[in-house]
This record gives structure tokens, C-alpha cells and sequence, in this order.
């Protein structure tokens, strides 16, 4: 009978090592991916107790017990409820950026020229706040709203990202359009008041959105529906920006 000789040393290392970090694969995999799970319930529970109690009452334990994590989990993602609450609203910015992005920045660069006419100025105003509108009349979970909400009303952290980041973006180009279309200088307040007004029209449809829906006996707003929508809200803007008339002689 012959004798099995052992295989070698190194030959067994590599092996081993090569099992290991297989597993050690497997194992980081599965870890992200439930890492991001629990990330992801406590935005959504972070986001509900938060538009639902407010920042103050809002405690770190009652979003993790509703998040069904520890609270040792919400401390290692967010590093507390400041950082949470941080996060809750970029995480609905990113929703609205990524509807809104894209249009912004086409309507910034054809701004660039100098003699566009009324009727262009109007499309461009359109092609920017439309997103914004379609963003804020789809199906989005009510918290949402009541969240930006109290992040209004609350003036704290969260409420400076979000006007930085998007508030301030569309008012500056809300702005620009609306001092050219009127012939008013863009610093005038009445430049800023029309403009701050006409995205208030928007962001008021989020909050009207159950009390449309359900007087208009429809579902959502979707297809036609929604093109329905877009053409009053559009109508009201266009009107809110014709000529006054003229001083009689």
C-alpha cells in the first residue's frame, strides 16, 4: 500500500485562504445587504414619527422600536436623531432632485441668452416647475408632505438642506424668468413675492393632494388626469403673470 504524502504547506494555505476569503465575500455581501435594509426601514420610520410627532418628541428609541431595530443600529447609521432626521430629508430630496435636475439645467442654459421672447420665457418657466409639480402629485407616501411640513415650521437643520438644495435652486430660477418676463429688476420684492407664490402653488398640491383626488372621485393622478392637472395649475401661473392693464389716458 502506498503512503499518501501530505500536500504540502503552501499548497493547503492557498486553499484555505482562498476558501476564506470566499466566505468572507459571502459574508460582507449579505451584510450590506441587510445593512441597507435597516438603513432603509429606519429612514421610512424616521420620516413617519418625525412628520407624524415632530423633531422635539420624536425620540430615537420610539423610531427604532417602529423601525423594528435596535437602537444601537440607529446610532451606528445616523449617529443620533440629528443625524437622522438629516438624512430623512435628503433622502426626499434625492426624489425630487432627480425629477427636477435634468430640466433645471437646461432651462439655466438657454437663460444664458438675451433675447428671448414672452412666449419663451413662459416654456422655460413650464419645462422647469412641471417636474417639480409631477413630483409632488404622484403617488408618494403622505408622511412626505406632513414631514416638509414640520421641517417648515420647525426652521432647523433639515429645513436649511432642503432650501438650499432645491428651495433656493427653483426660487433663483423662478426668479430670473419672472423679473425678465415682467421687465422688473430680479431683486424687486414683487419679483420675489410672484415667485415665492408660484411655487407655493406647487407644493400646495402635495397637501391638497387627498382632498382633489377625492372630490374629483379619481384615484391618483396619472395619464390624463394628470395632464389635467398640469394644465389649470399652468393656467393659473400664466395668468398670475399677464400684462396688467393699461393706464387710461
Amino acid at each position: 500500500m502506498r503512503n499518501r504524502r501530505p500536500a504540502p504547506r503552501t499548497a493547503r494555505a492557498s486553499a484555505q485562504g482562498a476558501g476564506n476569503k470566499r466566505a468572507r465575500r459571502h459574508t460582507a455581501g449579505g451584510g450590506y445587504a441587510r445593512g441597507e435594509h435597516t438603513r432603509q426601514r429606519l429612514l421610512e420610520a424616521g420620516i413617519e414619527l418625525f412628520a407624524e410627532l415632530g423633531y422635539e418628541r420624536a425620540s430615537t428609541r420610539a423610531i427604532a422600536r417602529h423601525a423594528g431595530v435596535s437602537l444601537p443600529a440607529l446610532q451606528y447609521y445616523f449617529g443620533g436623531k440629528e443625524g437622522l432626521h438629516r438624512a430623512c430629508a435628503e433622502y426626499i430630496m434625492e426624489d425630487v432632485r432627480s425629477r427636477l435636475g435634468p430640466a433645471a439645467e437646461r432651462v439655466r442654459l438657454a437663460l444664458e441668452r438675451s433675447d428671448l421672447t414672452r412666449a419663451q420665457l413662459l416654456e422655460l418657466l413650464r419645462a422647469v416647475v412641471e417636474p417639480f409639480l409631477e413630483g409632488l402629485a404622484t403617488d408618494r407616501p403622505e408622511s412626505w408632505a406632513l414631514f416638509f411640513a414640520r421641517v417648515q415650521g420647525e426652521h432647523n437643520a433639515a429645513f436649511e438642506a432642503i432650501f438650499e438644495q432645491i428651495g433656493r435652486r427653483l426660487l433663483a430660477t423662478a426668479i430670473e424668468i419672472v423679473s425678465r418676463i415682467l421687465g422688473l429688476p430680479a431683486a424687486s420684492p414683487e419679483v420675489t413675492i410672484r415667485s415665492v407664490f408660484i411655487v407655493g402653488q406647487l407644493t400646495l398640491v402635495r397637501r391638497a393632494r387627498p382632498i382633489m383626488l377625492r372630490t374629483l372621485g379619481w384615484t391618483d393622478f396619472e395619464g390624463e388626469r394628470l395632464q389635467t392637472l398640469k394644465e389649470v395649475v399652468w393656467k393659473g401661473i400664466t395668468s398670475s403673470l399677464s400684462p396688467g392693464p393699461k393706464a387710461s389716458q
